[in-house]
């Protein structure tokens, strides 16, 4: 017991000799100066509440002027999110900032914390809600004489932008932040532009992947039904961004035109040894490969799909008959059995007339025999087999010719109408 209270006391007196160094007095060179910078902002904040707006009749409006001087920009397609990183010069009048400039050693301004000032709380009405940005900005301004206060706050703004991808991947998007007032009406603290330059793209730099073309600023007086005595300003700011498309363009767009030169290709070649069939298999593969990779590239739930896979989707169809048709060539080479007459009053009606100049593909009639030897054995009338498997041929090398002329017509089509250009 005795060990313990001898603890306890000596314990005591080393806190107490503790206690008693940190009370020393300053020495007499590093006493606090009252010079003239630091009376003026004692005099400033000894009466000051930062609660509330800063007019001495609170009928007055404390108009606050913007302007963006924006750095970077980033846009995330997929999210369809919209971020700018600006500083963000804002200035208005504080009734209760001013002084006399003689009374101070003729001190015209003077530098405050945005803390212990009455500052504006600007909100972005569409702001991602996914991400905190708080509307109180912290950062040091710079307070004139007249009461005129200027802060320059770094802010990173986050908003939604609904994307139009319809001409993907040579799109354009206009992205708009709103900013304003969360719970001050227009005559109580109403927000204005800048009279000059309230947009600076001196040291601006295009994020990744896109371009800024433009910036429109826009007032909007926010003038509602709901409340005809009061107005809700909002500062409204369009930003025009353009995709950098070569890259998507070398992935997804000529790769496009590659499988349309597949299937055209493949339509013109024999169906004898497979290679016809295997060629447009590949380019039916080929489809589907860009159809995945768009999807990794846009919004999975976008309103407005991009017309490259509604031409895709079309030239997919294209495609796809004409493996239909390939097989169905395949299937008609093998035909030993006569031909139906219309059939050869269809063949017939083509070699004679000027149909004969649409038949332009030729399939080799059988493994022995060229269309010459075939021709001369049946007119001679002694190889019916040979006759009978002419007629399939010459059909089967009308319907590949009209298969051909309708898909070539058809990608015309699909080429003016769906694939995307670079305005």
């Amino acid at each position: 017991m005795v060990q313990f209270t001898y603890f306890v006391w000596c314990a005591s007196l080393a806190l107490l000799v503790s206690l008693a160094s940190c009370d020393r007095e300053c020495p007499d060179n590093r006493k606090e100066q009252n010079h003239d910078e630091a009376n003026l902002n004692h005099d400033l904040l000894c009466a000051y509440n930062a609660d509330f707006r800063p007019v001495t009749d609170h009928k007055d409006a404390v108009n606050v002027s913007v302007r963006l001087a924006l750095k970077y920009l980033s846009f995330d397609a997929l999210e369809e999110t919209f971020t700018v990183h600006s500083w963000v010069g804002i200035t208005w009048k504080d009734q209760f900032l001013k002084w006399t400039p003689s009374d101070y050693g003729n001190i015209l301004e003077t530098q405050l914390e945005s803390h212990q000032i009455w500052s504006p709380r600007m909100a972005l009405f569409n702001a991602d809600a996914t991400m905190y940005q708080s509307e109180q900005m912290y950062t040091s301004c710079l307070v004139q004489h007249d009461g005129n206060v200027t802060c320059v706050p770094h802010v990173a703004h986050t908003g939604i932008c609904r994307t139009s991808l319809r001409n993907w991947p040579y799109d354009e998007q206009n992205c708009t932040l709103y900013f304003g007032s969360w719970m001050n009406t227009g005559e109580q603290v109403n927000y204005t532009f800048f009279k000059t330059r309230p947009v600076v793209m001196d040291d601006y730099q295009n994020g990744p992947g896109w371009k800024l073309l433009h910036v429109v600023n826009e007032r909007l007086p926010g003038k509602y039904k709901c409340c005809p005595n009061n107005t809700y300003p909002m500062l409204k700011y369009t930003f025009v961004l353009k995709r950098i498309s070569a890259g998507p363009a070398a992935i997804v767009v000529v790769p496009s035109v590659v499988i349309i030169l597949l299937t055209l290709m493949s339509l013109v070649l024999d169906v004898k040894d497979y290679t016809r069939l295997v060629l447009i298999c590949f380019s039916l593969y080929g489809h589907f490969a860009f159809l995945k990779e768009i999807g990794y590239q846009i919004p999975k739930h976008s309103a407005d799909p991009p017309i490259l896979l509604l031409f895709l989707r079309d030239s997919m169809i294209i495609t796809l008959a004409g493996i239909v048709e390939t097989l169905l060539l395949m299937y008609l080479r093998q035909r030993v059995i006569p031909a139906p007459g219309w059939i050869v009053t269809v063949n017939r009606l083509v070699s004679s007339g000027p149909g004969k100049y649409v038949v332009f593909t030729e399939f080799d009639p059988n493994e022995e025999f060229d269309t010459k030897g075939l021709t001369e054995v049946s007119s001679r009338g002694d190889d019916a087999k040979a006759r009978v498997h002419l007629d399939w041929i010459q059909f089967a090398n009308l319907l590949n010719s009209v298969m051909f002329i309708v898909a070539a017509l058809a990608y015309v089509v699909l080429l003016s109408v769906y694939l995307p250009r670079d305005n």
